[in-house]
């Protein structure tokens, strides 16, 4: 019997068990059926999103709790948004990929188990987050949207039409594009993917597009199946739809092929709504959408023809119109918390970067940039406080501040598993009573938090952290990297403030994050212009944080030379202000 505990979201359950449930929820349960997965699943009834279209489940196929609201829902758990597992009394899980593949790994922990196949190969299959990957945001976010609004299910006129979501169309593109794998030779070398159970060097067999990323079914077949099923209905056979989208046609049927598939599929129920209130549809009408490949990095984003190069024209006429916006661009001669030391000679070895094996090379400049975030959130923190250290990867920083600080709470928050293991090893040798783990993106996160932080968050990531800590009106303590990296996506657009998005388009303000990242060579004429660039940035980031009532340091760490990237910002709500004012 699994010990992790799933909690899902539930619109209504009544005495026949049929429950009303967002797509995740549905689409959870699904996979849980084709794993044949024991874990504890806990319903929560939840209005918070009264407009979002529910879908119907059979909830007879499964053993299950009820929780009549989310004031019943552990407080820890709370804190994510669902799905989430909960692994142990200090790990979670949160998000649709993250939880679907805690699922399939938990099924395969204690015997092998068919759905393993899912994680795909190296087990990589959904494993990068929705921010830095094209294609888990179309599995997570984008499809899982079309599902949601009521508006885009809506017949088109007197013609009793349907327009297909444009997420399914996309789709339908993707499958006529030519099969992409990485190192296709250990591919097809693997006997875990052989065919037949054999391996082979006959690619034939293997570059057809049977499924969503390859010849083999994975995770993100299943999250597709699912949405296409539910869109479709009864429906999904009709010639009608061979005739509009004959590549999806195709692969749905083929993954009905599957027995565990079909037995799978029986604790659906099509009571939808809108099919109910809008009578038959007798046609589909399928919408242009733009011909790029779901592998492909965003098409939207700002790419010079070289990642290293930026015509200098354009770096020019960038620099020219923040010129004329007259904002004050200079830094603090000296980073916030300066003043404080901090005795490495008092620190336990495991709560150092040399007991986070890091190679001595990068040890010397690690033990440098910790101690620079660490000084801040000394000065600012109070007893009870809870840290949250965002983008945390092995957990240096929390882990540190966790030992330093022992009555304040340290949560590190990775969405990579291994990453967060290696964590938690370190934190089990410094028997630390004080350190949660939350395996999920950013976004996921909605816990209460006093303050956040986060040492070299790539590109949005800062950003996504200074929004969330805006979002709970808490301190965050930042030095950014990868300003290069910074782009639009579903929840962030640049510029950031209000001042510089009157003069500044986002193309000119992506050009300066590109001329940002010129600075790792202190020989070259670009570097100067690069930490130029640098100030400018993070000075769109300060005063967005301004416009929320926030005051905010910006300085450079110490040595500078610790890193190239070396700005830290330090933002106190308006209420706390003094904190900055006498540091």
């Amino acid at each position: 019997m699994s010990t992790d505990y799933l909690y899902l979201r539930a619109k209504s359950i009544d005495d026949d068990n049929l429950c009303l449930a967002p797509i995740e929820t549905l689409i959870t349960l699904f996979t849980i059926q084709y794993c044949e997965s024991e874990v504890n699943i806990n319903l929560v009834l939840d209005e918070e999103e009264p407009d979002e279209l529910s879908h119907a489940v059979d909830l007879s196929w499964f053993n299950y709790r009820i929780l009549n609201s989310l004031n019943d829902v552990p407080y820890h758990t709370s804190g994510c948004k669902f799905p989430t597992i909960v692994v142990n009394e200090i790990t979670y899980v949160a998000g649709l990929c993250a939880t679907l593949r805690q699922i399939v790994k938990t099924k395969s922990i204690d015997f092998p188990h068919y759905s393993r196949s899912l994680l795909g190969f190296k087990d990589a299959c959904l494993l990068s987050c929705s921010e830095s990957s094209v294609w888990t945001r179309f599995c997570e976010v984008d499809l899982i949207s079309s599902l949601k609004s009521p508006l885009l299910w809506s017949l088109k006129g007197d013609t009793s039409s349907l327009e297909i979501p444009a997420s399914i169309a996309r789709f339908e593109y993707q499958m006529s594009q030519p099969l992409r794998l990485h190192n296709l030779y250990k591919y097809t070398m693997s006997k875990k993917f052989a065919v037949g159970g054999i391996p082979t060097n006959d690619r034939s067999k293997l570059l057809e597009h049977v499924y969503a990323e390859g010849p083999y079914m994975t995770l993100a077949d299943l999250i597709i199946f699912v949405c296409v099923h539910v869109f479709f209905g009864p429906e999904t056979h009709s010639q009608n739809l061979l005739q509009v989208i004959p590549l999806i046609t195709k692969w749905y049927l083929k993954i009905k092929e599957s027995d565990a598939i079909l037995e799978s599929l029986k604790c659906f129920r099509f009571l939808n709504k809108w099919r109910i209130e809008s009578g038959p549809v007798t046609g589909y009408i399928l919408p242009d959408v733009e011909h790029q490949s779901l592998y492909n990095s965003d098409p939207k984003r700002y790419k010079p023809r070289n990642r290293i190069y930026t015509r200098q024209m354009d770096t020019d006429k960038s620099l020219k119109l923040i010129e004329e916006l007259k904002v004050d661009i200079c830094l603090d001669s000296k980073p916030f918390g300066y003043k404080i030391e901090l005795d490495w000679n008092k620190i336990p070895l495991e709560a150092t970067p040399v007991g986070g094996a890091l190679p001595e090379n990068r040890a010397k400049r690690k033990f440098e940039q910790l101690k620079n975030l660490c000084r801040p959130v000394i000065a600012i923190a109070k007893p009870a406080d809870v840290i949250v250290d965002f983008c945390s990867g092995g957990g240096h920083l929390g882990i540190l501040i966790a030992y330093l600080l022992p009555k304040c709470k340290v949560i590190l928050l990775e969405n990579k598993e291994e990453s967060l293991n290696r964590a938690k090893e370190r934190v089990k040798k410094l028997k630390l009573s004080n350190v949660k783990f939350y395996q999920c993106n950013l976004d996921y996160f909605k816990g209460h938090f006093d303050i956040g932080v986060s040492l070299h968050a790539c590109g949005v990531a800062t950003d996504l952290v200074i929004r969330q800590c805006l979002k709970q009106n808490a301190i965050f303590i930042c030095c950014p990297c990868c300003y290069g990296s910074v782009h639009d996506c579903h929840h962030i657009t640049y510029p950031r403030s209000e001042i510089f998005r009157k003069k500044i388009d986002t193309r000119t303000y992506l050009v300066l994050g590109h001329s940002a990242d010129q600075t790792h060579d202190t020989k070259n004429p670009k570097t100067e212009q690069g930490y130029k660039c640098m100030s400018v940035i993070d000075t769109d980031r300060k005063l967005q944080a301004e416009e929320f009532g926030y005051v905010v340091r910006i300085g450079k760490l110490e040595p500078d030379n610790c890193t190239p990237k070396n700005h830290l910002l330090v933002g106190v709500p308006n209420a706390s202000k003094n904190l900055l004012l006498l540091n």
